[in-house]
């Protein structure tokens, strides 16, 4: 049988069901036996049968413990020690059989309770129970063991098994809590099937947890705290004397604080709790007694229940990791256990939903989908029915209030993109919409403001929602109306704009209804715009006022027949309310003047983009025009005579060319309004002056952070319609950024922004700035280097900034103290590595040039380059950069360069062309080899040369190599240590120079002491009147001697 076992794949359920039909327990334990003796180590020569066979073998273990439990239990010492053997199919079939064991393991009891036999069975069966116990806790312990296994698949295996037996209900209460820590751990393995069995694992624990149904942990925590301080009161007398006698000394013991009182009390508490506990098993309890212990109870079931919530609270990382995940199935299993979540009313299911919206703009159609069906069942459908059965309308709208109430941009648009697929598709029923209408009417404040989004947000794929008579006089009352006026409820003035520009553009018809009430609302439109009913002396209402502002102006580009007209009366309205006062005053309102801005700024630009819809729908009028020629032309070619064929053909050419011709007129004109009409010679260009003088800013009249950002936002929207106005300003711009006040982060960030699109409309234009743009990368503000960066990611991506020596900036980017730069960062790098032109390969000299230039760590230069040389894959690309590394190195003026060149040099993949290149220019980098990091780095490159290499040849150059490097170390070495004692005899020398010129100067100074000495010199006493008359004085033999002296002095220090 173990022959066969060993020889075929299929005849492991066949030997297990052979044992169950021999009588007794022989067959199994010696199959068993035989399989305990198996040699599962590769150092024999038949590996491969081997591993064949124990791959037979293992699925029998799973097989028998399925069937026989009780003997493999029996048994289960002859199996345990190949968990430590190398095939991991062995131990992956140990663990499934642990598992059987588990769940099968109330039968198994149950059969030896039969079979015990003897006078004293209920101590026989109470050592049973103990040893049972025990066993199940080894067998437990293995299983969380091997969730840590080496191999994935055994991991995999654990968790499986785990998720089986939770589901089987087979998971003592003990274990929860440690296993739902394991699980949580497990979403951070490396192995896609790991981290997919422990979400399944994660979702079966929640639907089998033994807690109550809902499991919001602030009710929890209430009760929590209601029992603890219930038991505080209520503590036994003889715990609460020595409790009271603690604290009094405690509180006599001035070096005792707080937190040795709450200890004291704490450790009273938990007295009494192991107090009540201890007499639980007696009879005679008394009402109070029975009442504690009742709220011990409570207490310890409470306490369980949140931290087994806490657990999955915490863990909110790992959940949105698995969201951002690139592999499908991890992003379905949180989809899915966050369904389950919601159900159970954990607060993270709804806050990892609303980021799992965002994944409706994935590229993957499953993801997508799997997205919809989340919506649909958290949202939408009644738990547990898998979207076949829908919630009361009442519930979808409050659902969906709630939902985008504290929604952020990002994720409006993604619930918007959500809430028009399940429109299309009718899923949301149309009473919901009446509900959302009636709250709207009704309501207050930011649950009106909530009700108009939604509506907006299913018009975007029903216009029919809004886009009739009785719709659009609901909303001007709900939207639009006294209460907005008197409230400034900007948010809701907002939402009704947005569900405006759903609108079709109305046709001019005095009889039409929708007409007239579309007149109404252009009239409160133009009232928002100007900002009637702003309050001057409130920055957070003009603050909040700006989104209705800028809504407004974008329905009333959508929906009135001459949007110019209205755009016109508007900046006439600011105009009038700002310089129109009988006054001579010559200041105007800070807040009045950025809100003109704003308007002035916004309107511009959408003239430009009514401009580009009207040359549209002209050029599609003329191609229109043109084919219907053309049909004409083909039919009358067909009917006249073979002689007039010529000339038809003829007149279509000519038709043909006319229609080129106009096409090309209409997009000059089109370019000759976007560059002079608008912000040129149009009543936008009477205000640009003031626009540029508040911009400029020269002599810091305008202090209001508001005004600034307004004035310039304003300003960028104007360059971006005029090449020859964004040429003639861009040095005002870039002086306004380089100036911004470092508080000002708002007013940079929204400059980087707007450069962005700058370059998109005139990339030419902006190239010479490019250097200033990168600095932006070296913001202290997070937000602007945020900005900065994503600008520039999207910039390179699309070809439109050209990526040259400033790529440095971003790889810098790559050690960013924030997570989200570096990550896009990243993102970018593994874009630009997609492309077929090699374009990290073509930067990496430049990169390592200059962050080699620049005063780095040495940690994050090799972290750096790491993570960017992991890109070069081509063998021809690593030649390359190998020998312009190598060319490098005399050109290093410190040894640091040369370390940090020798650790990309280690980096790179090692070929026979790359030994032969560092072999040749082996003089170029010897000189270096004598600190120990640049040697390290050059041994790492041979060694991993030596296990790719195969040729003799090229492993008798390795050697050679790796000699010259030993040899040119010790030899570099000798020459430092030389001049290292070379330079201590020099600084020796030239301390004993300076002190000998310090005595020498004091010798000097003494001499000029003696020689200033006012006392007469030392002549020989002569008679002066017997003295000859052509005798001269003689001076003493000491002043002689001295001067000799001295002169010896100054020629030793010149000799010196």
């Amino acid at each position: 049988l173990v022959d066969l076992l060993h020889t075929y794949d299929h005849i492991a359920p066949l030997v297990a069901e052979l044992c169950c039909i021999v009588n007794g327990q022989v067959l199994a334990t010696e199959l068993l036996r035989e399989i305990g003796r198996l040699d599962t180590t590769e150092g024999s020569n038949d590996t491969g049968n081997k591993a064949s066979g124990i791959k037979n073998i293992a699925p029998f273990i799973s097989e028998l413990a399925a069937v026989r439990p009780r003997v493999v239990l029996s048994n289960i010492s002859l199996l345990l020690p190949h968990l430590d053997s190398e095939p991991y199919i062995m131990r992956s079939a140990i663990v499934n059989s642990i598992g059987h064991i588990l769940v099968r393991e109330d039968q198994t009891l149950m059969e030896n309770k039969d079979d015990e036999e003897g006078s004293d069975e209920e101590s026989k069966d109470e050592r049973h129970v103990v040893n049972m116990a025990k066993t199940r806790t080894s067998l437990f312990d293995i299983l969380c063991d091997r969730t840590c296994d080496i191999t994935s698949f055994t991991r995999g295996a654990a968790l499986k098994v785990l998720n089986d037996l939770t589901e089987k209900q087979s998971l003592p209460l003990d274990r929860i809590m440690p296993v739902t820590a394991i699980a949580i751990d497990r979403l951070q393995d490396k192995a896609v099937m790991v981290r997919r069995y422990a979400m399944q694992l994660l979702t079966s624990l929640l639907e089998n947890n033994p807690f109550m149904g809902m499991l919001n942990p602030e009710p929890y925590r209430e009760k929590v705290r209601e029992l603890e301080a219930y038991l505080k009161c209520n503590i036994p007398e003889e715990i609460l004397k020595a409790r009271d006698t603690a604290l009094e000394e405690a509180k006599n013991d001035e070096s005792q604080g707080e937190r040795e009182l709450h200890e004291i009390e704490s450790a009273a508490l938990a007295a009494a709790i192991a107090d009540a506990e201890a007499k639980k098993e007696e009879e005679a309890l008394s009402e109070a007694e029975s009442t504690f212990l009742a709220k011990v109870r409570a207490l310890k079931f409470a306490s369980q229940a949140l931290a087994f919530t806490e657990l999955f609270e915490n863990s909110n990382a790992s959940f949105r990791t698995m969201l951002m995940s690139s592999n499908s199935s991890d992003v379905t299993e949180a989809l899915r256990f966050f369904v389950r979540a919601k159900h159970f009313g954990l607060p993270c299911a709804v806050t990892g939903t609303k980021k799992a919206l965002a994944l409706m703009w994935s590229n993957e159609t499953n993801i997508q989908e799997e997205v919809l069906r989340a919506f649909i069942e958290v949202f939408v459908a009644e738990p547990g029915t898998e979207g076949k059965e829908l919630l009361p309308e009442n519930q979808i709208a409050q659902n969906l209030l709630d939902l985008v109430r504290e929604a952020n941009v990002s994720e409006l648009a993604s619930i918007e993109e959500a809430l028009g697929r399940l429109v299309k598709k009718e899923i949301i029923p149309p009473d919901v919409f009446s509900v959302l209408w009636a709250i709207a009417s009704q309501a207050r404040g930011e649950l009106r403001a909530s009700a108009v989004l939604v509506i907006s947000m299913a018009a975007s794929a029903d216009p029919n929602i809004v886009d009739s008579a009785y719709r659009l006089q609901n909303l001007y009352d709900a939207g639009l109306g006294d209460h907005i006026e008197e409230n400034h409820d900007w948010k809701t003035a907002r939402s009704a704009a947005c569900a405006l520009q759903r609108v079709a553009r109305a046709k001019v018809d005095p009889s039409s209804a929708k007409y007239i009430i579309l007149d109404l609302i252009s009239e409160r439109l133009v009232a928002i715009a100007r900002g009637d009913w702003c309050d001057d002396a409130n920055v957070d209402d003009t603050n909040a006022w700006f989104c209705a502002a800028e809504q407004s102006i974008n329905a009333i580009f959508t929906i009135c027949p001459s949007p110019e007209k209205v755009s016109m009366e508007i900046l006439l309205g600011h105009q009038q309310v700002i310089f129109g006062s009988s006054d001579d005053s010559s200041t105007a309102s800070t807040l009045r003047l950025a809100r003109f801005f704003f308007v002035l700024g916004h309107i511009a630009l959408k003239l430009l983009m009514y401009t580009e819809v009207l040359s549209s729908s002209v050029r599609r009028a003329n191609a229109a025009k043109t084919v219907k020629k053309q049909e004409s032309a083909s039919t009358g070619a067909t009917e006249n005579s073979e002689s007039k064929e010529d000339e038809g053909g003829d007149a279509i050419e000519a038709e043909l060319g006319l229609a080129a011709q106009a096409e090309a007129e209409t997009e000059r004109k089109v370019a000759e309004i976007s560059e002079n009409e608008i912000v040129g010679r149009g009543i936008i260009s009477l205000f640009t002056p003031m626009l540029l003088r508040v911009v400029a800013n020269e002599n810091g009249t305008y202090s209001s952070p508001v005004l600034m950002q307004s004035a310039t936002l304003a300003l960028c929207k104007c360059m971006c319609i005029s090449k020859s106005f964004c040429e003639k300003h861009l040095s005002l711009l870039f002086s306004v950024l380089a100036k911004a006040p470092n508080d000002d982060q708002d007013l940079r960030a929204n400059i980087v922004v707007a450069l962005g699109d700058l370059a998109f409309r005139f990339p030419n234009e902006l190239e010479p700035y490019t250097p200033k743009i990168y600095a932006c990368l070296r913001d202290k503000s997070i937000r602007v280097r945020r900005h900065t960066l994503m600008v520039l990611t999207h910039l390179i991506l699309n070809d439109m900034v050209k990526v040259k020596g400033q790529v440095c900036e971003i790889a810098l980017c790559l050690q960013d103290n924030e997570s989200t730069i570096r990550d896009m960062a990243r993102l970018l790098f593994h874009e630009l590595s997609k492309r077929t032109n090699s374009p990290i390969y073509n930067l990496l000299p430049d990169i390592v040039s200059q962050l080699s230039q620049l005063d780095l760590k040495q940690e994050v230069f090799r972290e750096i380059m790491q993570f960017l040389l992991s890109f070069i894959k081509k063998d021809r690309q690593n030649e390359m950069l190998l020998e312009k590394l190598v060319l490098r190195f005399p050109k290093c003026t410190t040894i640091n360069q040369k370390a940090d060149l020798a650790y990309c040099i280690a980096q790179l993949k090692v070929n026979e062309k790359g030994i032969k290149c560092l072999n040749d220019n082996f003089k170029l980098y010897k000189d270096a080899l004598f600190d120990e990091d640049v040697l390290k780095n050059f041994m790492s490159f041979i060694a991993k040369a030596k296990k790719n290499a195969t040729k003799p040849e090229t492993k008798q150059t390795l050697q050679e190599l790796e000699e010259k490097f030993t040899e040119c170390a010790a030899a570099g070495m000798e020459n430092v240590n030389a001049s290292k004692k070379a330079a201590r005899a020099k600084k020796r020398a030239a301390r004993r120079v300076a002190r000998k010129k310090v005595e020498w100067d004091e010798s000097e100074e003494e001499e000029n002491a003696e020689a200033s000495d006012p006392e007469p010199e030392d002549f020989e006493e002569v008679d002066e009147e017997n003295r000859p008359a052509n005798a001269q004085p003689v001076k003493s033999e000491r002043s002689s001697t001295t001067k000799r002296r001295s002169g010896r002095s100054r020629s030793a220090a010149l000799t010196a």
